[in-house]
């Protein structure tokens, strides 16, 4: 916001506009899609005329986050979404807070949307759209062995697997594995505990 791109763009309609005409008029072959991704505004009408503008420009779909750009953990507006989704002709995909895919179809269905877009949830379990409510061993194993190949630094290797554990473990294992500071402490805490 501080820098004048990401959310605060929801207060520069004709920026976006610019933008996705610019990216449009670079790139030649037209079934190439090009998307934004929102916040909703408290004045929901001037959200609806970004996304109607971005549209006449040539955008491809619209992902909205249903919360305004200075919420962080209130509740989503779905509200909102569907109201966008009822106002365009492209699709629109609904962010915020799914966290299983049980969500992620409730989502759908209350917004009317194309589809959702996941984050933390996804972080959380990367197995979700395959129906798991946890992440099971083979993701975990499989994240360690795709981060082991590719030379994937450490806090990122870490962190994600701080995210994937985070059901499966007590908070005092919490404790002990966030507290590790090595990948090979991390593939040892790993056998020991789970025989991964």
């Amino acid at each position: 916001m501080a820098e004048g791109y990401g959310a605060c763009l929801i207060n520069k309609p004709e920026l976006v506009q610019d933008m996705v005409k610019q990216v449009r008029n670079q790139v030649e072959n037209p079934r190439f899609s090009v998307s934004i991704k929102i916040r909703i505004h408290d004045d929901l009408t001037r959200t609806v005329d970004l996304c109607r503008k971005a549209e006449a420009t040539g955008v491809s779909w619209v992902a909205v986050h249903g919360r305004t750009a200075e919420e962080r953990h209130q509740p989503v507006h779905y509200e909102a979404i569907k109201i966008i989704k009822e106002n365009m002709s492209i699709p629109v995909i609904a962010n915020g807070d799914i966290r299983n895919l049980k969500e992620a179809q409730n989502v759908c269905h209350i917004t009317g949307t194309d589809g959702v877009m996941v984050a933390r949830g996804l972080l959380a379990n990367p197995a979700m759209f395959a129906g798991y409510e946890e992440t099971p061993l083979k993701c975990i194993w499989d994240w360690v062995d795709i981060a082991l190949e590719l030379g994937t630094p450490y806090m990122c290797f870490h962190q994600h697997l701080m995210y994937m554990m985070e059901k499966i473990t007590s908070r005092q294992e919490k404790r002990v594995f966030n507290a590790l500071s090595s990948t090979s402490a991390v593939l040892d805490y790993l056998t020991d505990h789970y025989g991964i």
